[in-house]
């Protein structure tokens, strides 16, 4: 469970008030694992660190982590913990994909140095890489959760994206694979990467989603030119 984006967010009455309303709704005791989202810039982080740690203490909160945190956010909440001797942050819960891969060059190198459990979400890219937006193809209608300006084709920026989509199909069909197979396989095989969160809404989707995890990729430089990309086995 997490608690989402707010400028009091990380304060002790919030992060009380939202854990006892996930316990309600969930008619629950306690919960496993409560993440705290997006911090605000003016988020006191030993104040949130406090608050979870008598949450850890009376047992309403087994495990606490953190979710889209930057590399210095997610030092200064280990360098708290120790110092206070507070409940530690034990997972990240950052955005990741083969599009998405701004947490190479910090976040995922800090949690591997801190032994924190990477959570990544977001593997298809908010449904870039779902195969259902493709260069010269015909408009797809966008659901009320992907707003239709974030799909507007005839932008720029979104002109790119289907050059690299369609270079990413293209290694997919080559390596005897679908383009989503590809996607959530190249995150979960990423070193570092502990787990890769999916949200397919059919059973359709969830079968299609499931395969990648019969996907090795034997892949030993991760880099964005899929002419270097090896070839991919199950």
């Amino acid at each position: 469970m997490g608690e989402g984006p707010n400028q009091s967010g990380g304060s002790r009455k919030w992060i009380m008030r939202a854990v006892e309303d996930s316990l309600r709704r969930l008619d629950t005791d306690y919960l496993d694992l409560y993440q705290v989202h997006r911090p605000s810039t003016t988020m006191d982080v030993e104040e949130t660190l406090g608050a979870l740690t008598d949450l850890v203490r009376q047992g309403t909160v087994r495990y606490i982590g953190s979710s889209s945190y930057s590399g210095s956010q997610i030092v200064e909440a280990q360098v708290a913990s120790r110092d206070r001797n507070l409940a530690r942050f034990v997972t990240e819960q950052p955005p990741y994909s083969i599009l998405v891969r701004g947490i190479e060059a910090d976040v995922l190198p800090t949690t591997q140095r801190y032994g924190r459990g990477t959570l990544t979400y977001s593997p298809l890219a908010g449904g870039w890489l779902s195969g259902r937006w493709r260069k010269n193809a015909a408009p797809t209608p966008t659901s009320a959760a992907r707003p239709s300006a974030r799909f507007d084709m005839s932008s720029v920026a979104n002109q790119q994206k289907l050059e690299v989509v369609d270079a990413l199909a293209q290694v997919a069909e080559e390596a005897g694979m679908t383009l989503i197979e590809l996607a959530i396989a190249f995150v979960i095989n990423r070193p570092g990467v502990t787990s890769a969160i999916i949200g397919p809404r059919t059973m359709e989707q969830l079968d299609s989603q499931l395969r990648a995890a019969g996907v090795t990729l034997s892949a030993t430089s991760w880099t964005a030119s899929t002419s270097s990309w090896p070839r991919a086995s199950r």
